[in-house]
């Protein structure tokens, strides 16, 4: 019993020897470097560094699906708004019943443009400008 209590005060002793860095200059060890704040010194640009949630940032806004007439009139109040012709584009609607009705399209929006979009809704045909689907 005795040997076990000396063997628990020595471990106890070591530990806590590691954990004060007395160890380090001895043998290396020490649990007072885990962090590396040295890394952060060797970081190429961290202000560039933005984290964004997908849900967040869409890759792409659609508004539809429009008959012929209605993605025109879409497309007229895209003009009104004085948004860049270049920036959307139609898509067809997958086949079916709706094979005669496009999407209209805009790929990489940014925050102004999305905000835009979003302010044009009441003034398209169904749900405005929204998240583009999956496989349309």
């Amino acid at each position: 019993m005795r040997a076990l209590v000396a063997l628990l005060l020595l471990a106890n002793l070591l530990f806590l020897a590691l954990a004060q860095g007395w160890l380090q200059p001895a043998v290396g060890l020490s649990t007072q470097n885990e962090r590396e704040p040295q890394r952060l010194a060797e970081q190429v640009r961290p202000e560039t560094v933005r984290i964004a949630s997908p849900a967040a940032q869409p890759a792409c806004l659609q508004a539809g699906p429009f008959t012929g007439p209605q993605a025109e009139a879409a497309e007229l109040a895209l003009a009104q708004a004085q948004l860049p012709a270049g920036r959307w584009h139609r898509v067809p609607a997958d086949a079916g019943p709706d094979a005669a009705q496009v999407w209209l399209r805009v790929e990489a929006p940014d925050a102004a443009l999305r905000t835009q979009l979003q302010a044009l809704g009441p003034a398209l045909p169904g749900d405005g400008f929204v998240a583009c689907r999956p496989g349309s």
